[in-house]
């Protein structure tokens, strides 16, 4: 819980996330979530991820038994117009730091996702990654920041920001959806050392 909090406290003053300790699933690795949200959103689930984009998120989908499809980016991100298209339900993105081009997702297109996941059961999977480094400016809110009708689950990882060995990550579900893991998952314990978990939350 204690390190819940922090992050709680450190998203709330560094990405104007207003979110609940009880919201956050703490993680060995990024990979360990992903396997997590596929437990919870189901196999049949269509997991949309963009071209050009970092290839082991869908491989680790695939292995986890869910079909993924690479819907292409255009100047802004992904393409709507081709999501849109497709049958995905999920989609999982970098807006504010996008491997490997750097692009940083525009406020509109943002809104348009939104819009795609009000649709339906559709989520939204936002990978904050390397969001804590930047240069210049303000950072655009993070998509869980605008988001009002619980589509988004959004994810982050302490590897940048601390050190890749430090195998630290977590993600933030809607409420509805944090109901739905305590009641059908609630039994997996941490994989993250509870020496590990109060020495980072000393540390934030």
């Amino acid at each position: 819980w204690e390190l819940r909090s922090a992050i709680a406290k450190h998203l709330r003053e560094f990405r104007g996330l207003t979110v609940l300790a009880d919201q956050i699933i703490v993680g060995a690795g990024t990979e360990y979530l992903y396997g997590l949200i596929v437990q919870l959103l189901g196999r049949d689930s269509v997991i949309a991820t963009e071209n050009p984009g970092y290839r082991k998120i869908s491989m680790v989908y695939e292995s986890n038994g869910v079909r993924t499809i690479h819907l292409p980016m255009d100047n802004q991100g992904i393409s709507i117009d081709e999501l849109e298209k497709s049958d995905a339900n999920i989609v999982h993105i970098s807006p504010n730091h996008h491997f490997p081009t750097g692009k940083v997702m525009p406020a509109a297109r943002r809104h348009q996702l939104l819009e795609w996941a009000n649709m339906g059961e559709r989520y939204i999977i936002e990978d904050d990654y390397d969001s804590e480094f930047r240069l210049l400016g303000k950072p655009i809110p993070s998509l869980q920041s605008i988001d009002v009708m619980n589509k988004v689950i959004y994810m982050n990882t302490f590897t940048k920001s601390l050190a890749p060995t430090i195998r630290i990550s977590y993600m933030v579900l809607p409420l509805p959806l944090m109901e739905q893991f305590n009641r059908r998952l609630g039994f997996y314990s941490c994989t993250v050392s509870n020496f590990e978990q109060y020495t980072l939350a000393r540390f934030i």
